[in-house]
């Protein structure tokens, strides 16, 4: 139930009678669970609302004359999705299970929501999935989800996941497939556990799926210094990644085009360069951590374009994490290639707070941080860039709770966020 606070004057509301104050409880006739019933019925050309009003149940009928009209109530944020769906696996990977003790709250939460899937890219496994979300996801054209296979061999899975249990997945794909939905998905390749031939055939079983199943993500296991009685697994070495490189460009040469591809961090481990920005078409994986090198780097070309000559003198240190230092490195030699009085000084921070095998910028923490510049002057410094995905998204504080603000202080040096975003980079860099 959602009490209405607002309704457009002489909009369909209105004119149907609908009032401010009402609760409104149901759409279609169907008990009201989040904003996802009000968007659907926003995108349909005729609905039934059903608002209580001085205790009873009142029906107005809603008929568009255009399909861009609104139906035209505020219901503010009582519908946004605040409570995700809670995830019941043991996965033998979970970051969640691997994180230091002492980290705000939210960062503990286990979320397995196909409506975060839909609405922000999340991933979920379809094991917490009820019949009536998986009728809804199909009635509501939820699409595109992006959703974790690890392997569609059931025994595998099911191992992975640590439960006994579950739908098949597999055939929960092919109907989603079937009904409409499009679909990303992503494998967590864990050495001895689903690489080599169960690899082979999750890729060859998620190909068969049909077009509406779009992209699928490999991405290497990752595990922080904090797993103490957690399944014993290891991280991936570069034989390992190089043969999961070969067997997904081999599949995607048999398949005629590009529908499978390992993130930019199985190439790291392999020690191999990642392809250009030709290979990966839309980007679909981006925040899966593929294509994000050849992005960035094409992004770095088109802002020394796009900016030109420049006689600015500026010397800048860069943080980033190890993994991060390669692409930085470059964007180094090539910024200062176009820009003869600008000096790019590049510090990769080892992560200490979640464990050195843990290489990624964005878990890059203030504390890891302080540790790596102590005792170094930065006063040379015109500007000291700290990477956007170090941050928390809307806010400005590092994972173990220390704030840019105190940050800076700690350094004393003014410190500049810049986002991942090689334009931006660049006029951060000259502007």
């Amino acid at each position: 139930m959602a009490k209405i606070i607002g309704v457009t004057k002489k909009g369909l509301a209105d004119k149907a009678g609908v009032k401010k104050g009402d609760e409104l409880v149901a759409i279609n006739h169907k008990p009201l669970i989040d904003i996802l019933d009000l968007a659907y019925a926003e995108g349909q050309d005729k609905c039934v609302l059903t608002v209580m009003r001085d205790g009873k149940n009142i029906d107005f009928a809603i008929k568009k004359k255009y399909f861009d009209d609104e139906i035209g109530i505020d219901v503010g944020d009582s519908l946004e999705i605040n409570c995700p769906i809670n995830c019941h696996n043991n996965c033998v990977f979970c970051f969640v299970a691997q994180l230091p003790k002492g980290m705000r709250n939210t960062l503990y939460v286990k979320d397995d929501d196909y409506r975060l899937s839909f609405a922000s890219g999340s991933y979920i496994t379809c094991t917490n999935l009820k019949d009536s979300e998986i009728e809804r996801i199909i009635e509501y054209k939820l699409s595109p989800l992006y959703i974790s296979v690890h392997a569609t061999d059931e025994e595998t899975r099911l191992k992975l996941l640590g439960v006994k249990r579950s739908k098949n997945q597999l055939e929960l794909i092919k109907k989603f497939a079937e009904n409409g939905i499009k679909m990303h998905t992503q494998i967590v390749l864990v050495p001895e556990w689903n690489d080599g031939e169960i690899l082979e055939k999750s890729l060859r079983d998620l190909r068969d799926v049909g077009e509406n199943l779009m992209s699928v993500a490999v991405v290497p296991v990752g595990l922080t210094g904090h797993r103490e009685g957690l399944t014993k697994i290891r991280l991936n070495n570069k034989e390992e990644a190089i043969r999961a490189i070969d067997t997904v460009e081999k599949f995607n040469e048999e398949c005629g085009g590009y529908f499978a591809y390992c993130s930019d961090e199985m190439y790291m481990i392999a020690e191999r360069e990642t392809p250009d920005y030709t290979y990966y078409g839309s980007f679909d994986q981006i925040e899966n951590g593929v294509g994000l090198i050849a992005q960035f780097l094409d992004e770095i070309d088109y802002g020394i374009e796009i900016a030109g000559d420049s006689d600015v003198k500026r010397k800048i240190l860069i943080i980033t994490g190890v993994s991060g230092e390669p692409t930085m490195l470059k964007t180094k030699a090539l910024v200062e290639e176009k820009y003869k009085g600008v000096t790019l000084d590049v510090v990769k921070v080892v992560n200490n707070f979640f464990g050195e095998s843990v290489t990624v910028t964005g878990l890059v923490t203030a504390g890891d941080i302080i540790k790596t510049l102590d005792g170094r002057d930065l006063s040379g410094y015109d500007k000291v860039f700290i990477p956007k995905v170090m941050l928390k998204e809307f806010d400005s504080v590092f994972l173990d709770n220390i704030s840019l603000e105190t940050l800076a202080k700690t350094l004393n040096k003014e410190l500049t966020v810049v986002p991942v975003d090689g334009e931006a980079f660049i006029q951060n860099i000259i502007g």
